[in-house]
């Protein structure tokens, strides 16, 4: 996925989400983001092996603070968990984007929801 694209696309979500204005559309941010991050992690594994020789940084690595604080906050709403779980997980499994602690991070706010939803009941 060309870097171009990616650069204008992330920061838009991202900014649509942490608008006010548009509470009632996180869900379907998220959705979006987490789509766009798989289709990133996908196109990545496809051209690492000799088209991009550039692909020791991956294509959201300079993002990934904003998209991991914007998916942790997506998990704290009902409308919005899904498609939080599901961009987490597409950013975990993005080979080389993450290091030990926050991988720690993402495993400790999804703990942190799965317990909520067990004393919820």
């Amino acid at each position: 996925m060309a870097k171009h694209t990616i650069s204008q696309t992330l920061p838009h979500l991202i900014g649509l989400f942490l608008n006010p204005d548009e509470l009632p559309n996180r869900g379907a941010v998220l959705s979006l983001l987490s789509s766009l991050i798989s289709a990133v992690r996908d196109s990545t594994l496809k051209l690492s092996a000799s088209l991009d020789p550039q692909s020791d940084s991956p294509a959201l690595a300079q993002y990934k603070d904003e998209v991991l604080g914007v998916l942790v906050t997506g998990l704290k709403a009902p409308s919005s968990t899904l498609p939080a779980i599901e961009g987490l997980k597409a950013v975990v499994t993005t080979s080389g984007l993450l290091d030990d602690d926050e991988l720690g991070f993402v495993v400790h706010n999804v703990n942190d929801l799965i317990i909520g939803k067990r004393e919820d009941g």
